[in-house]
């Protein structure tokens, strides 16, 4: 019996307008009136995943920047995991060496050296503000839940695999669309952040779905009792799924639902 659904938001719970399909929100919030927890679990920060879960419902609860912050509903935090400063100098100096735009994530707003057309299409902006440091070779950072790079997406997985070597492995890397790569502290994802929350609510892994469509989807999928890979999902998530959706992003959110919630 499914007593929590976890659900990430870009190409799974949101259509391409960034809204959640109407079939799919009344069913939502039909599980949450039945007892199922619902849970935001997006890489995106706060201020977007909270504008979703309140949507859903005043008891939906909240999993941001990939796992780095986990809310209750009404935002007090229950854990939070942030990037040194030293790691993310050394993500600065890997983007100035390339030429790569790079962002963190300052009190719940954008930090970017300048506003650019790598920070307009974060659709986190929709909800946030943005920070401009001028300069982040002598800016005085403070620790951040994750850092974004934005790339071609013809590069990303090489970029990926030297940014890995150049952090020595000291970091969690992982991808949200074809043409970011996303940073988080070593060791934090949704699946280990998911299964804190669980413990603490008294939620078996078996009574877990977990719906997503990309990497850092991936170990939550894996870890849900019922791991669900919506129809647009890259090849690499379908395979670590246990379900398969027919239906793309938010109607294949709400096909899994129907198949496997009780309602």
């Amino acid at each position: 019996m499914i007593k929590l659904i976890a659900l990430d938001l870009d190409n799974t719970l949101l259509q391409k307008d960034n809204t959640i399909h109407p079939r799919t929100l009344a069913l939502l919030k039909a599980c949450a009136g039945a007892g199922i927890t619902i849970v935001i679990a997006t890489g995106r920060l706060y201020n977007s995943a909270e504008k979703y879960a309140r949507q859903i419902g005043p008891g939906c609860k909240i999993l941001c920047y990939n796992g780095c912050l986990i809310t209750e509903a009404d935002g007090k935090a229950l854990f939070a995991a942030e990037l040194s400063v030293a790691t993310m100098k050394k993500v600065v100096s890997f983007c100035q060496e390339r030429g790569l735009y790079c962002q963190f994530y300052k009190d719940h707003k954008i930090l970017v050296e300048k506003v650019c057309a790598g920070t307009t299409i974060d659709p986190d902006l929709a909800n946030t503000t943005a920070i401009e440091a001028g300069s982040f070779e002598n800016y005085d950072f403070q620790p951040s839940p994750k850092a974004m790079i934005v790339a071609p997406p013809e590069k990303v997985a090489a970029y990926q695999r030297e940014l890995d070597a150049y952090l020595s492995g000291g970091a969690y890397l992982a991808q949200s669309q074809p043409y970011l790569i996303e940073i988080m502290p070593k060791g934090v994802n949704k699946a280990s952040s998911l299964a804190l929350l669980c413990r603490r609510l008294g939620i078996a892994q078996s009574e877990v779905m977990a719906c997503g469509d990309n990497t850092n989807d991936a170990e939550m999928v894996s870890w849900a009792g019922t791991g669900v890979a919506v129809a647009n999902a890259i090849d690499s998530l379908k395979k670590a799924a246990s379900y398969v959706c027919q239906a793309e992003r938010s109607l294949g959110v709400a096909e899994a639902i129907e198949k496997f919630c009780q309602l």
